[in-house]
């Protein structure tokens, strides 16, 4: 059994098959959250390429998964030294729910690089003296509606002079802290799911009903420090049109090293549709 997120695991059952069960506490409404999939789906290819960490990971979202078991196929593409590569789908209920492609390789053996100025986090407080996204969400528009049972896993500290709302670019954004409630780590696998984590920046601006997910895609750059469960995170939207928007973020560790960039495309579905 390997770990992804707290209370979802994946578990070798055949060869190129993993069984999988997610957990209504990652629910965003009746589905799971795509970064959860995504990072159960990165474990099970990882084992299949031979390699203990993703590297690059890119998944399209099909149909929406629910709680409950589903199946994991994978397949090795190419094996590599330096990195190897591996495709794979996620099957629930014999549909096919979610496709993804990743490089895989040893993030603890990648030389160390000193940071460069284009990569350093952006200055904010420390989190106690950020404020709770969540207050910010429970007294917006949406009111407790806002905080679905995936948020909750989270905690969320915005910069109180800047970070949630519109950007000196005029775009959407987020500046702040994010931890996992129930870990005081944050393993490879927890950077993927942390990606798709965050409520959307542009609900600071924009009444929505739901963004289902198109394509995710996540870069890793290195392991967080262990023992720190800290993630600076600074997330925005560049572009809305055709009924789609992209959201661009990055995480930082507690050494202040980046760790992750991810990007996401996802349809907007106004209120009141559906």
């Amino acid at each position: 059994m390997a770990a992804v997120v707290p209370d979802v695991a994946v578990s070798p059952v055949a060869a190129n098959a993993w069984s999988a069960r997610f957990a209504e506490r990652w629910n965003v409404g009746r589905n799971q959250n795509g970064g959860v999939l995504l990072s159960a789906v990165s474990v099970a290819l990882a084992a299949c390429a031979g390699q203990p960490h993703p590297i690059a990971v890119t998944g399209c979202y099909l149909r929406p998964t629910e709680a409950g078991d589903a199946v994991v196929r994978t397949a090795l593409v190419k094996q590599g030294r330096t990195y190897s590569t591996a495709a794979g789908q996620l099957w629930q209920d014999d549909r096919e729910r979610l496709q993804v492609t990743g490089c895989f390789g040893d993030l603890a053996r990648r030389p160390g690089e000193e940071p460069v100025p284009y990569a350093e986090p952006p200055s904010a407080p420390r989190p106690e003296a950020c404020h709770d996204l969540f207050q910010i969400l429970a007294a917006g528009p949406a009111g407790v509606k806002a905080l679905t049972r995936s948020l909750q896993n989270f905690e969320i500290r915005v910069d109180p002079s800047c970070g949630w709302g519109a950007d000196q670019a005029g775009r959407p954004s987020l500046s702040g802290w994010v931890r996992f409630r129930d870990a005081d780590t944050v393993s490879a696998s927890m950077l993927i799911a942390a990606a798709d984590g965050f409520p959307p920046t542009v609900m600071s601006g924009m009444q929505i009903r739901w963004l289902p997910t198109v394509e995710l895609t996540v870069h890793l750059f290195g392991l967080p420090v262990p023992d720190e469960p800290w993630l600076q995170a600074s997330l925005r939207t560049c572009t809305v049109a055709s009924g789609l928007l992209d959201e661009d973020g990055e995480l930082w560790d507690a050494s202040g090293r980046l760790v992750a960039r991810f990007r996401q495309l996802a349809m907007i579905l106004p209120r009141g549709r559906g």
